[in-house]
């Protein structure tokens, strides 16, 4: 991903504590006032390239959702490494550029009308330094590129030939791919960063560009998803189980789950009892869920930005807990291969780029009391 903007940070203001509890506290006012003022312009369909409305609308609660996170935890540099993406995909499903300098206005507009002045001042200071770099970032979205996963140059052919049968829903080829390719459970961290991996940041990218339909993306997240199922049951029939108990989610809201499942999969190949339990996951029922067992490793993954609260929130009830059921929490997912820092910020013990670091980091966590 380009990061040209980084020197721009220090034009960013410091958000005080009460500012980004105010704007959390006032998301859906804020929201609803937005999408008014959004919705009753009479250039509205030139803006949003005549898409339904309720695509402008669902961007406006995602958009609400990040800045309330880059808001409460300083993450300035995930917020200019997002934004050129932002630009990039929606103009490429037929958004004008000039939807995000009026769409900043009208942030402005709703924090001067629905917050106090004081707290309003640093929030409205941040948006108008997205509208004064609008041309930077339109620049940005066409210069954009993804930190793409490559495969081993031995695993190059295979990987783009099951590419080519995820999109065209050949699901025989990819699943010969898959039992040719990994056929004992030590096989399965290569087949998975190899091929799997990599693929799916293809099938995302062509989806991004406007290459393809929400639905051709979630058919071949189905096929990856049913061939890890199927590896499963054959190649993980009587994993050991000695290391101890480790509980693998992706977070409260997150429906990618593809790199959770890796995770888990890898863990238990590892010699750890792994309780999985898949995509948005209530924050409420995972800390019931995690408080009524003595797990070891707690590892929450987050693709989407406006999910960090969520894990947020998961993570400060598990650190008010006694020490004795303090267990040794990771984070991963796109979100962190992003911005890393905030592992700690979150209060999370460590961050895991891929599924083979994760297996490595909770090795290294073994038999280690934490340190509180």
């Amino acid at each position: 991903m380009q990061t040209d903007f980084m020197h721009y940070i220090n034009e960013l203001p410091e958000i005080p504590e009460q500012s980004a509890l105010a704007f959390k506290n006032h998301l859906g006012e804020l929201v609803e006032k937005v999408n008014s003022m959004m919705a009753s312009r009479a250039d509205v369909g030139i803006l949003t390239g005549n898409n339904p409305v309720l695509m402008m609308f669902d961007n406006h609660k995602n958009h609400a959702l990040f800045m309330s996170n880059v808001f409460s935890l300083g993450a300035w540099e995930l917020l200019v490494k997002t934004i050129p993406w932002v630009y990039r995909t929606y103009y490429n499903y037929g958004f004008d550029y000039a939807y995000f300098p009026a769409h900043f206005k009208a942030w402005c507009r709703a924090l001067e009308q629905l917050l106090p002045p004081d707290d309003a001042a640093p929030l409205i200071k941040v948006y108008e330094w997205m509208q004064a770099r609008h041309e930077d970032f339109i620049r940005g979205s066409e210069q954009y590129s993804q930190d793409v996963p490559e495969p081993a140059a031995d695993w190059r052919e295979t990987c783009e030939t099951f590419v080519q049968g995820l999109l065209a829903a050949d699901r025989t080829t990819c699943m010969e791919i898959a039992a040719k390719s990994a056929a004992s459970a030590n096989r399965l961290a290569d087949f998975y960063l190899n091929v799997i991996q990599p693929a799916m940041y293809a099938v995302g990218s062509k989806w991004e560009a406007g290459e393809i339909s929400v639905a051709k993306e979630h058919l071949a997240s189905a096929i990856v998803n049913r061939i890890m199922s199927m590896q499963y049951l054959e190649v993980m029939k009587q994993p050991a189980q000695s290391k101890g108990k480790a509980v693998v989610t992706a977070s409260a809201n997150e429906f990618h789950e593809i790199g959770t499942t890796m995770v888990a999969n890898l863990l238990e190949a590892d010699g750890w009892d792994v309780a999985y339990l898949g995509a948005n996951t209530p924050v409420k029922d995972f800390l019931e869920f995690v408080s009524s067992h003595d797990f070891y490793i707690v590892a929450i993954s987050a693709s989407m930005v406006f999910n960090l609260e969520s894990i947020r929130n998961a993570i400060e009830h598990i650190r008010s807990w006694s020490v004795t059921k303090q267990p040794w929490i990771m984070v991963g997912g796109l979100v962190f291969n992003y911005a890393p820092e905030l592992a700690e910020k979150l209060g999370a013990d460590g961050y895991a780029p891929d599924c083979r670091q994760a297996v490595v980091l909770a090795d290294k966590w073994l038999n280690n009391k934490r340190n509180t």
